[in-house]
């Protein structure tokens, strides 16, 4: 049965597990990271302006935020803008609450917009700029970018067009997923001795969908958020699709992760973080 974990999310998007502290949640449209505690209540765990659109988990408990600096779809197709906009950047809220820039000086033109980000079996931190997709029409190349959480020390490791988004690794810790919100693609890479190759296609939704955030279970299964389409999209190992459900008019899915049973998506025009039954083991992320 699906259950309603939070409520009253402002815009969610990249869900994270705080171990015995419930589920960190990138609010964009109210400038900070939520806290939805395993009773329901939401709080704010740190305000960190602009617009928080992923986070990850490091070893010490620190949440590491993709921040795009100020934008937001709205319902009607137009874009809602942070009245505290900041540089597009990565940032950390640390276990109390303090909140650190960790890299804003992102490569290329303007303005750059960090969109998901997870933690490498390097330590380092692999990160999508989806760069000015407020003008699709003159919309510049994005990046998948590396960057040092202890020093800021940044490299791109791949230019890709067409608005890269979701990012996490799968079981074997060297290949690299990325969805690519404006082919309908997910992609992924081999990364191997610090290395990335060649970005090729692993599977892609149907028309009428945009593959946003995207979790993996131990398996290699994917599941997938189409984010404009109201879906979700389970895809094997080898890419194929196995299964899919619509989570209904209005709720738009963006983000997902696996925990104890249940496949937990967070429903961006809803303002929802939504539990649904799911026998499958997540996979360990790093940190």
């Amino acid at each position: 049965m699906t259950r309603v974990l939070g409520e009253g999310l402002a815009f969610p998007e990249g869900p994270s597990v705080l171990d015995g502290r419930g589920v960190a949640v990138a609010a964009m449209r109210g400038e900070g990271v939520s806290l939805v505690a395993p009773d329901g209540t939401v709080s704010l765990l740190a305000h960190t302006g602009g617009a928080p659109n992923g986070t990850c988990v490091g070893a010490d408990g620190s949440v590491y935020v993709a921040n795009n600096g100020g934008l937001s779809a709205t319902a009607d197709g137009g874009y809602w803008h942070s009245p505290t906009p900041r540089p597009g950047g990565v940032q950390r809220i640390r276990p109390d609450g303090t909140v650190e820039t960790v890299v804003d000086d992102l490569p290329g033109p303007g303005p750059r917009r960090p969109n998901d980000l997870c933690l490498g079996p390097d330590g380092l931190l692999y990160v999508t700029d989806s760069a000015n997709w407020d003008d699709l029409r003159a919309i510049n190349p994005g990046a998948v970018l590396r960057v040092d959480p202890a020093t800021g020390a940044m490299e791109v490791l791949a230019e890709l067009p067409a608005m890269p988004n979701g990012i996490a690794f799968g079981p074997d810790a060297t290949t690299l997923y990325v969805s690519q919100s404006l082919t309908r693609r997910v992609l992924r890479a081999d990364v191997r001795d610090g290395a990335v190759g060649e970005f090729t296609e692993f599977c892609r939704l149907p028309k009428g969908s945009s593959p946003d955030g995207f979790c993996l279970d131990t398996r290699g299964n994917l599941y997938v958020c189409g984010s404009y389409g109201h879906e979700v999209f389970v895809h094997g190992p080898d890419g194929a699709l196995k299964e899919s459900f619509p989570t209904g008019p209005g709720t738009q899915p963006t983000n997902c992760l696996l925990r104890d049973g249940e496949l937990v998506v967070t429903m961006a025009l809803a303002g929802t973080l939504v539990g649904y039954p799911r026998a499958a083991d997540p996979l360990p992320l790093f940190t």
